[in-house]
């Protein structure tokens, strides 16, 4: 349903569709193993993320949290005042995911009830967690007691904005029924689950679960926008293994995903920790150049047990991140509503071959630093097409390089790697130094300006579902805002007031307007000191 209202004297156009999904897809996420599923040490995690000006915005809580598996009922030893922590942490604006799959095993207190009622498929499968039966999703009078287990757990501590689920799907292929394939039951358990939040909480809800990984597609394309690509080791081999299904995810059509941080499994080798500072921080920059950025598994995660350089480089790579989001957010939108691409595609080209290069949406690019920083130590890069024949780096946009060539970078630093822009790019961004609560816009204009007369336009989607359209005037010296569509989600929902600057990044510190404008239709605020390449056509 469409309607139309006026909004600042022009006319509003409502959509009563939400958009694919929510941008929260893209925030920061933390957990622990299920070693530490309790509510101490996850109250004392999310605080010392707090307490490091870290930024949160998704707590994930792994397997082990119930009385038994998928009975979604909180363990009372373990959390004995679980709504008393989850309100305190959604009440800090952080989004909650529980751990999930889809076996009841057979000491569970639901397991009973359910076979009796044939809920579940006649035969005991042996899984990493024990010995348990898979649910039966083409069974109406099952799936309806599955969704009543859930609704009672979001009744008892309120709103879960996601499931991580788990890989139990692939185990239907041990029933050697060749009437339900794997392809069929996956596809039914992770679809359920995604339209069962969804119809709970509304277009909030996601899922977290695979694309590739294993070589293997698992989920539906359609409903991942924050996956993760299965178990790495906390290795550079394991980094190499998370790229390659990364990238892969991206070929596939797959959307909006990520790995591990440091991988799930440790290094031996590594000492205490389970992995060395060098390889976490090595993922970091991957984690943080990814649509989803998520830290956790085994061994040691936490930035602070490493060392105070460590925590220092993790949360400028978190704030690159979350400055990032409304980019990711706009062109994850926008191949999501056409379903046409993705927001990682690696770089195909042949002087690419073995680099894990990958492109970040259509104007980012990124190549990964797979070993330890040595002094004076540099790595041939290769920069493939631009429309404008030029990247700029993205840490100092000072520095721009030809497009189609090679150059050597400087890796020998554990805060950088080797990420660009295309020249001539119209970026909305989030403006951290101006609010940290995610309401304040820079729209940056990447480089020097390389056609004096040609239309430069770019888009922009918010997290409540407006729509707009960034248009650079070159004639009059204007940045202008226009209004195209709102995506509302309910009949309840409020538009968000946003603020937003212009600014040109040509040097180390960005060139930005001291003028602020409110997010409006027909906003705009003259560019007085625009900088131009010489020799303009």
């Amino acid at each position: 349903m469409i309607r139309i209202f006026l909004f600042f004297f022009c006319p509003l156009i409502v959509s009563t569709v939400p958009l694919p999904y929510a941008e929260w897809a893209h925030y920061h996420m933390v957990w622990l193993h299920n070693t530490h599923t309790n509510q101490v040490d996850i109250q004392a995690m999310f605080d010392s993320y707090l307490e490091h000006h870290i930024p949160v915005g998704i707590v994930n809580i792994d397997s082990r949290w119930e009385t038994n598996f998928n009975t979604f009922i909180f363990d009372p030893e373990k959390f004995p005042n679980i709504r008393q922590m989850l309100d305190n942490i959604r009440g800090k604006g952080v989004h909650i995911v529980l751990w999930m799959t889809s076996f009841i095993n057979i000491d569970s207190p639901n397991y009973q009830y359910a076979q009796e009622h044939g809920y579940l498929f006649n035969k005991t499968l042996k899984w990493w967690h024990g010995e348990g039966r898979l649910l039966d999703y083409f069974n109406d009078h099952a799936v309806n007691w599955w969704h009543s287990q859930i609704e009672r757990l979001l009744d008892t501590v309120g709103p879960i904005h996601a499931f991580k689920a788990d890989e139990s799907d692939r185990y239907i292929e041990k029933l050697h029924d060749p009437r339900i394939t794997w392809l069929k039951y996956r596809t039914a358990y992770y679809n359920d689950t995604f339209q069962l939040l969804r119809r709970l909480i509304g277009p909030d809800a996601l899922i977290m679960s695979r694309p590739v990984d294993d070589n293997l597609e698992w989920s539906p394309r359609e409903i991942v926008f924050m996956g993760w690509v299965g178990d790495e080791d906390g290795t550079y081999d394991g980094l190499k293994t998370a790229l390659r299904y990364m990238l892969e995810s991206g070929s596939r059509g797959y959307v909006g995903f990520g790995s591990d941080i440091g991988g799930y499994g440790t290094d031996s080798s590594a000492g205490p920790l389970g992995r060395t500072k060098e390889l976490f921080l090595r993922w970091t920059a991957i984690g943080a150049l990814s649509s989803f950025m998520e830290n956790g598994g085994g061994g040691e995660h936490l930035p602070w047990k490493f060392d105070n350089e460590t925590v220092d480089i993790y949360r400028s790579w978190v704030n690159l991140h979350y400055s990032l989001i409304p980019y990711l957010y706009t062109e994850g939108t926008k191949v999501a509503l056409y379903q046409n691409g993705t927001l990682m595609l690696p770089c195909n080209d042949i002087e690419c071959f073995l680099t894990h290069a990958y492109f970040l949406g259509p104007s980012v690019y990124v190549v990964p630093v797979l070993r330890d920083p040595t002094p004076k130590q540099t790595q041939l890069i290769w920069l493939p097409s631009s429309p404008t024949g030029k990247w700029i780096s993205g840490f100092n946009a000072s520095i721009t390089h030809k497009a189609r060539s090679f150059i050597f970078e400087d890796t020998s630093r554990l805060d950088r790697i080797p990420f660009y822009v295309r020249q001539g790019t119209l970026m909305p961004m989030y403006d951290l130094e101006q609010s940290q609560a995610l309401d304040a816009y820079k729209f940056v204009l990447w480089g020097k300006i390389t056609r004096r007369n040609q239309p430069l336009i770019s888009s922009l989607y918010t997290r409540d579902g407006q729509e707009w359209i960034l248009e650079f005037d070159f004639i009059r010296k204007h940045l202008i805002t226009r209004f195209v569509h709102w995506y509302k989600s309910n009949d309840d929902q409020q538009l968000t007031t946003y603020t937003w600057q212009f600014c040109q990044y040509i040097n180390e510190q960005p060139l930005c307007t001291s003028e602020r404008q409110q997010l409006r239709d027909n906003s705009w605020i003259e560019l007085k000191s625009l900088v131009y390449e010489k020799n303009l056509n």
